[in-house]
């Protein structure tokens, strides 16, 4: 019960953090805008009907800016306020272990990232009925927890919240572009396939050409590694900036 306790406590933290920073709260509203204002604009030259590859190229869109810009600098943004008011200090003299204040940390943001992708399936275009919804929830899923861990190794990273954004920007250009122009380039196109947003590219366009997904063991590798790695590196940088009790 204590444990159920401290976690709650930190969930409740972030969730007062996150939600009155209207810098972090509009990230999603802007992802979901943009999809929209490019539906239009592309339908208004296409008789409002999308080809495959533009509904595609929106969905794709639409989950990498919510799952890179929303889940690095939401996530990222908040820890590194927390150390600039000190309030992870205070955490750790209460006893929260580095597993808790993961979970506590990403609960909401995770929440948030999962449901903003399934607006942006709503809205790109793609037929929900082309779309498998179990696949995309899981992959969905799992994209968003990997962006809420390497969006806690920025905050953790960096000393305040401008910090953060500096070194959550370069991570966001890699993971958004390198998929978004991987059609126009075979090599980028490989390197797309070991990133976890590749994967939910590669997943994008082929729900709007109709085509089920199946994941293959490349994509199932580099969701679980790339997983597995980004929760080492926060648990390691946690211990040793000194926030683990031991």
């Amino acid at each position: 019960m204590g444990n159920i306790n401290k976690l709650t406590a930190v969930a409740r933290i972030k969730w007062i953090c996150i939600s009155r920073n209207t810098a972090i709260m509009v990230g999603p509203v802007i992802t979901v805008a943009m999809v929209l204002a490019y539906k239009v604009i592309y339908g208004m030259n296409t008789d409002g009907e999308l080809s495959p590859i533009l509904a595609g190229m929106l969905l794709s869109l639409g989950i990498s800016m919510n799952i890179c810009m929303d889940g690095f600098l939401m996530v990222g943004t908040a820890i590194a306020e927390e150390k600039e008011k000190h309030t992870l200090r205070v955490l750790m003299t209460s006893s929260i272990t580095g597993v808790q204040y993961f979970i506590g940390s990403i609960l909401f943001p995770f929440a948030l990232t999962v449901g903003v992708n399934f607006v942006v399936l709503a809205v790109s275009g793609v037929s929900i009925g082309q779309a498998s919804i179990v696949a995309f929830l899981l992959l969905s899923a799992a994209a968003s927890l990997i962006s809420c861990v390497i969006g806690m190794v920025v905050g953790i990273c960096a000393k305040n919240q401008m910090n953060a954004n500096l070194i959550a920007y370069p991570l966001m250009l890699v993971f958004m572009m390198v998929p978004m122009f991987g059609n126009f380039s075979e090599g980028l196109h490989k390197l797309s396939g070991f990133l976890f947003t590749g994967v939910l590219t590669e997943m994008a366009y082929g729900f709007a050409n109709g085509e089920p997904y199946v994941a293959k063991p490349l994509d199932i590798a580099v969701l679980v590694g790339e997983l597995v790695i980004s929760i080492l590196v926060f648990l390691i940088l946690y211990k040793r900036n000194g926030f683990e009790k031991d």
